[in-house]
């Protein structure tokens, strides 16, 4: 339990050193362009796009950056470089956290790898995560967990996002129902 404590003061402290740097994660707005699925159907090579989502993944290369961003279609892989973002915003970045939220823009390339990517010309923080995500891997093993934190199931697994999506089309089909049919929901 100490651990969790311990983690949550070091996001506390980089959420004010972000702060002590003007940048206040939950005041700023962005409207991203598309979606990362819409981004992978046209992945027109240096094309320009706007997108956010939550980051999954990060490996620190020096004065690079790869880091996973996850919306609620997809995931895609955003390269940050220090000469492409200035060095303080790339001081801001080394500040973030899995779990952050994140809005981007940049232009689309494929890695040597051949994995599609954006190479990030300019990123807004849209929210610092002060808790941990749920481990990478095996996402939360404690059912008891997962129904009293919803929102951690529902970030870290895929299928309970989609299943939550069919039930809420269903339960709007049942409501529109009885709607149609003048009947009152009590």
């Amino acid at each position: 339990m100490e651990d969790i404590h311990n983690l949550f003061a070091l996001r506390k402290s980089k959420l004010d050193q972000l702060r002590a740097r003007g940048v206040d994660p939950f005041r700023q707005e962005f409207r991203p362009g598309e979606s990362v699925t819409q981004v992978r159907a046209n992945p027109a090579p240096d094309r320009l796009v706007k997108i956010a989502g939550r980051m999954t993944a990060q490996r620190d290369m020096g004065k690079s950056m790869f880091c996973d961003l996850r919306d609620e279609t997809d995931r895609i892989q955003i390269y940050v470089q220090k000469e492409a973002v200035g060095p303080d915003h790339f001081e801001i970045f080394k500040h973030l956290d899995l779990g952050d939220i994140l809005g981007v823009e940049g232009g689309i390339f494929t890695t040597k790898t051949g994995e599609l990517s954006i190479r990030v010309k300019s990123f807004t923080v849209l929210a610092k995560a002060l808790r941990p995500p749920p481990e990478k891997w095996h996402g939360l093993q404690d059912i008891e967990i997962r129904y009293r934190q919803r929102y951690l199931d529902l970030m870290s697994n895929a299928e309970v996002r989609e299943l939550f999506r069919h039930r809420s089309r269903i339960i709007l089909e049942i409501r529109n129902f009885f709607n149609a049919r003048r009947f009152i929901e009590v």
